[in-house]
């Protein structure tokens, strides 16, 4: 550490902050900070509720001025941090942030860069507690150390890491936007070729084509950490379709099994409800024989006798926005929106009755996938390098090597 730099506890280097109660005043209107208003991807309060002081909710306590720094003790490592704006001076924040007003000596822009540090971070997630709803105290916080140099060193610091952020948050949008770009790519190749309806090509019901079985409700009981048998769930499903390994949040079962549930590789699925966004209508086709059990919520799709089509075929249609709009709208439902296999049934969809040409089809969406994926990955190793780039940055800044 060079020398000129202190290290004191938070506690000592921050300003009291005041309480307020806005019910006190029921006819004034506040603009409320939830723990939600916060973004931690732009670290900013991005919306707040308009309330009268009558109609405040319990955790409405805490009185904010300009350039407070508000921290989210709950999932503190989530990274809900932002600086207060003068618009919403003297306005009101949740119970559930910590709010930090540094004395003169620190400047406000160098406390906010110190909250995002490994060191401080790491003590966060080693003092929270709660499984539902991790969390830390204020007095943890105050507790946590700090160490700065001088008020002109910390200026010329906070205007190195303004602009290195800056053209950090930059190439992260760009890189953002070639990965979308990457997967669009796919998209509206896959809905082009899937929606020409050329020279044999038919039009059905997905219930004349083919049968939509649901799951088994298999017993919670059972459920374990590992095991011979992997349970299907939504969470193994991606968004643009296919399969994907829960790693540790996997699902085993142990239990007695009903072996009619017992899948096969290449079987085609459908995710019959929204448990995540944008799940909903996601196919995926098993990876591998007797190994994968069929559990409720999901339909397996097996075609009638008198229907010639392939598996990897239906789950490209399955796969086009056309569809996947179809079965959105199907679906019923407040907090978790659902479908049945009837509903999905009444979808229209085109397809070659040509098996060969299905074949075709699928070969070019195979290789159009291998390479978009690839330009994923790309794409997602720059923006883990840009994450890697801004944690060394910030040692550097807070150990004295900037």
């Amino acid at each position: 550490m060079k020398a000129g730099w202190q290290t004191k506890p938070l506690q000592e280097i921050l300003q009291k902050t005041e309480t307020t109660n806005p019910l006190q005043s029921p006819e004034i209107d506040f603009e409320y900070i939830d723990v939600s208003s916060v973004s931690n991807l732009t670290f900013q309060i991005e919306e707040t509720q308009k309330l009268h002081g009558k109609n405040a909710p319990s955790r409405a306590r805490r009185l904010v001025k300009t350039n407070d720094i508000i921290f989210a003790t709950i999932r503190p490592t989530l990274h809900r941090i932002a600086i207060v704006p003068k618009h919403l001076d003297h306005q009101v924040c949740s119970t559930g942030y910590f709010v930090l007003r540094p004395k003169p000596e620190v400047d406000h822009r160098f406390l906010f860069y110190w909250l995002f540090t490994a060191a401080f971070m790491g003590q966060m997630e080693q003092l929270q507690k709660g499984a539902s709803y991790p969390a830390v105290t204020d007095a943890e916080v105050r507790a946590q150390v700090i160490t700065f140099p001088s008020l002109p060193e910390q200026h010329r610091i906070v205007a190195i890491l303004d602009e290195a952020f800056d053209g950090i948050a930059t190439a992260k949008a760009n890189a953002e936007k070639n990965l979308k770009n990457a997967r669009a790519l796919f998209e509206s190749h896959l809905q082009a070729v899937l929606s020409q309806r050329g020279k044999g090509w038919e039009e059905a019901k997905l219930s004349d084509l083919c049968f939509i079985k649901h799951g088994f409700a298999f017993k919670s009981e059972f459920f374990a950490a590992e095991g011979d048998f992997v349970l299907l769930t939504p969470g193994n499903f991606y968004e643009s379709g296919g399969y994907r390994d829960r790693g540790e949040k996997q699902k085993f079962y142990v239990g007695e099994i009903p072996f009619d549930y017992v899948l096969n590789e290449g079987d085609l699925l459908v995710a019959m409800t929204e448990q995540a966004s944008g799940l909903l209508g996601s196919p995926i086709l098993v990876p591998k024989s007797g190994k994968f059990l069929h559990n409720q919520r999901l339909g397996l799709v097996t075609k009638k006798n008198c229907a010639s089509w392939t598996n990897e075929f239906f789950f490209h249609v399955f796969n086009t926005q056309s569809v996947r709009k179809e079965i959105h709208a199907s679906a019923s439902g407040v907090k978790v929106r659902h479908t049945s296999p009837s509903k999905i049934g009444e979808v229209v969809v085109g397809f070659p009755t040509s098996i060969d040409e299905q074949r075709a089809i699928v070969s070019t969406m195979v290789e159009l996938r291998e390479e978009t994926q690839r330009l994923e990955s790309i794409y997602q190793q720059k923006l883990a390098a840009l994450d890697e780039l801004k944690k060394s940055l910030l040692h550097q800044a807070f150990s004295g090597q900037l």
